[in-house]
């Protein structure tokens, strides 16, 4: 019985039947790739660095070692360690097809894979074992980067030695591999790498990776902060936290399924109440002959949970290359592990079947409200005892199509919610989207980074000096007035050109040792930057940092931390709390005249230059153009472009913004096309009376069509407005694990307001206008059928 009942119930609604089907197969999708992908990445980066072998602890130097190895042989936290021999480069050093190599940060380090601790993976997970002389491997995304393939040749060319290289490959690199590590790994044959080694005049740039095994990173890292020459340290849940942008779009995709989930359950309720109400005269003639609720209910529930089974194995089987697809920019650069396999897709998959058929049964409720009298009465009881709208037509100019249109809408508020959530819920979150990669293609996230400037000059070609000779102190200096007079002999007055340079000290605080990073620049003063608390360090024994190093070292402000410069200890006070994404906000701010050493500099992120005619956007980005010009360089940003090359991911935002584009326009057609067709089949009779009274095809069609547009606008127009709240809800958090307690959104009026709503709204308008012109089917004569 129940399957006779089910097959004339999809042939009699098959356009309902189907998209409530695909809203099924949909919400399946998302939730089991979703979920497997949150699990695969999340647990994934565990795995990749344990095959990988990345210690506890990872640091890596510059000309020499600066006394690390003798650091780490007399340190009593430390339980072994390794060490191997790298060389600096940068991308100037590399040619491709007669250009310099696009990479990342435009730093490069070359290495054997003889001497080398760590493991590397080739593109099908396979670890790299064997490296032919006149061979190199590349760090995965310098193929895509380049437009590369296997066998083509690349030219390393550093000072006295010059060598061309067959391209074999690429590697999954753990410890450089994520984008906000992002530098490029260059793997040579032992034989090759020790014709750059006996190059004397690359000295400066043969540097050392280390890696510790200790219990203790904290003292460890303390220990360390006299040494020199470090480039980088830090402990591996550090190195972990730079995957993070991976993390963060495979939770994109798991708010998505919510998103949808809930999208479904909107659209099972309308259907369900739908058909309940149009089968009104089958379920009072069921109660006349005694057929209990239970029995009705469950009439219904088979036909859903039948709808979910389907839905649901479609679903799982598509999740599986959905799921690949969605993280393949991940598993390029990862080796990605999941024990559980498919079996989170499954789980998914349940749980949706799960909450489909219980939300259904709670949606047929409604058939115990109905009475065999409603088969009797039409289902209605012809009683109404309030005003049906405030909006009278005696008052009303408009046309008699938006007259009708808007008084349905005003009349019956409840039945169009239907509409509004599902087109709401999906643009607020693809809006959110949208404003966050707007912020981080912006210069409204440049506090995050250091002070405003008007251009910064990242390119190596241009940093290279300052890093081999940062001993000496005057070089930076030289440097400053250097680019300062060529770029005023270019036509470009220069108010000041100045750099943030980053300093390693030990700091004690409340009896305890510490490691922290410290900025500095010399060139500016405390009061220029921004800071979320408390008042800028006013003199050389006042500091400022970030709520993370607050937390590490147990102080707020007005404590006290003594720091040793080298050559002094001097107690400091903490004046003021900042935000900032460098180091993941493990950084503090010293005082321009505080006692810094170029001994102590760890990363020069580049040169800041200040105009003193204060250009505007334009001519900024015009002097950005001369600038590369003048010096032969690409690693020129203004303001908001930095902000790009710091974050690194602006392209992969773009393209997950347009991916929930295509999800909304999907959800759009399928939520217009199923309203409508309900609507029309609803006002059958009505439709068929306005045209025995004269009413024109068109004036009907434009009555739905106008009725549609003005719920779909409002829908579009509320999350406009409510765009900001709620992302700020879903993302400040995901900006606090960056070290951004408190990010500026920029709102762009352009994509927010116009672009993407008006794209929503156009595709609401193809899709009604498309199912509306099933109103021509209608005939006045059909009104005589109609009871």
């Amino acid at each position: 019985m129940y399957w006779n009942i089910l097959k004339r119930d999809i042939k009699r609604k098959k356009t309902m039947n189907v998209i409530l089907l695909l809203f099924t197969i949909l919400a399946a999708v998302f939730v089991a790739s979703g979920l497997n992908n949150v699990v695969t990445v999340m647990n994934g980066t565990d795995y990749f660095f344990e095959k990988a072998g990345i210690k506890d602890y990872v640091l890596f130097t510059q000309n020499g070692d600066g006394g690390v190895e003798q650091i780490l042989k007399t340190s009593g936290c430390v339980k072994d360690y390794s060490m191997e021999k790298c060389i600096w480069g940068t991308n100037g050093d590399v040619t491709y097809q007669g250009e310099k190599l696009k990479v990342k940060n435009n730093t490069l380090l070359i290495q054997s894979l003889d001497t080398t601790q760590f493991h590397y993976f080739l593109e099908d997970n396979q670890e790299l074992t064997e490296i032919a002389d006149g061979e190199i491997y590349i760090t995965a995304g310098s193929f895509a980067r380049n437009d590369m393939h296997v066998g083509d040749t690349i030219r390393i060319q550093m000072k006295n030695t010059d060598k061309t290289f067959r391209v074999a490959g690429e590697i999954k690199d753990a410890l450089l591999g994520s984008d906000l590590m992002g530098n490029t790994r260059f793997l040579l044959s032992e034989n090759d790498f020790k014709a750059y080694e006996a190059d004397k005049s690359l000295e400066p740039y043969l540097g050392r990776i280390f890696q510790v095994e200790t219990d203790d990173t904290g003292t460890l890292s303390a220990e360390l902060a006299s040494a020199t020459n470090i480039l980088f340290s830090s402990e591996r849940a550090t190195i972990r936290l730079s995957y993070v942008m991976d993390m963060i779009l495979a939770m994109l995709v798991l708010v998505l399924s919510i998103c949808l989930i809930i999208v479904s359950f909107v659209i099972l309720k309308f259907v369900i109440t739908f058909s309940i109400r149009e089968e009104f005269r089958e379920i009072g003639v069921m109660k006349a002959i005694g057929i209990r609720n239970a029995k009705i209910r469950r009439l219904y529930i088979v036909k859903y949970l039948a709808m979910a089974i389907v839905g649901g194995i479609v679903g799982f089987f598509v999740s599986i290359p959905f799921g690949n697809l969605l993280i393949a920019s991940v598993s390029k650069k990862m080796v990605l592990g999941n024990e559980g396999g498919y079996l989170f897709n499954a789980i998914g998959v349940l749980a949706v079947i799960g909450l489909m058929v219980g939300f259904a049964y709670l949606c047929t409720g409604k058939v115990r409200k109905l009475t065999p009298v409603d088969a009797i009465r039409n289902g209605q009881t012809g009683e109404r005892y309030h005003k049906k709208t405030i909006y009278r037509l005696s008052k009303s100019r408009a046309r008699t199509p938006f007259y009708m249109a808007l008084n349905d809408i005003l009349s019956a508020p409840r039945r169009f919610i239907t509409i509004v959530l599902p087109f709401f819920i999906c643009s607020v979150f693809m809006l959110g989207v949208v404003m966050v990669t707007s912020t981080m293609q912006s210069k409204s996230m440049i506090t995050c980074f250091g002070k405003e400037s008007d251009i910064y000059i990242t390119d190596p070609k241009m940093m290279k000096t300052v890093l081999v000779d940062k001993d000496q102190e005057p070089v930076l200096q030289e440097n400053y007035q250097a680019i300062a007079d060529e770029l005023e002999a270019a036509g470009m007055p220069v108010d000041k050109v100045s750099m943030e340079v980053w300093y390693k000290y030990a700091c004690e605080a409340n009896g305890k040792l510490y490691s922290v990073l410290f900025q500095q620049n010399t060139e500016t003063h405390t009061t220029d930057y921004t800071y979320e608390k408390g008042t800028p360090p006013q003199n050389a024994y006042e500091i400022a940092i970030t709520p993370m190093i607050a937390d590490q070292l147990g102080v707020e402000i007005g404590d006290t931390v003594t720091i040793d410069f080298g050559t002094e200890k001097r107690d400091c006070v903490v004046t003021a709390l900042f935000q900032t994404m460098n180091q993941l906000g493990k950084v503090g701010r010293l005082h321009e005249e505080a006692p810094t050493s170029m001994k102590y500099s760890t990363t020069m992120p580049g040169f800041q230059v200040d105009f003193s005619d204060h250009p505007d956007e334009k001519e900024i980005r015009t002097r950005v153009k001369k600038i590369k010009e003048l010096y032969g360089i690409t690693g020129v940003f203004d303001a908001a472009g930095y902000c790009v090359d710091c974050m690194g991911v602006g392209d992969t935002m773009d393209t997950v913004c347009l991916l929930l584009l295509a999800i909304t326009g999907i959800v759009v057609i399928l939520v217009t096309v199923l309203m409508e067709r309900s609507f029309i089949s609803t006002e059958h009779g009505q439709i068929a009376l306005l045209k025995a009274i004269g009413f024109s095809n068109r004036s009907i069609f434009w009555w739905h069509v106008i009725r549609f547009m003005l719920v779909a606008g409002f829908a579009e127009i509320l999350a406009v407005v409510l765009t900001r709240p709620i992302t700020k809800l879903w993302c400040d958090p995901i900006w606090a694990m960056m070290g951004a307690t408190n990010v500026d959104y920029y709102f762009s009026p352009v994509r927010i307001i116009l672009i993407y709503p008006g794209i929503v709204l156009a595709i609401t308008w193809i899709a009604v206008s498309v199912t509306a012109f099933h109103i021509r089917r209608i005939r006045g004569t059909d009104i005589v059928n109609v009871e």
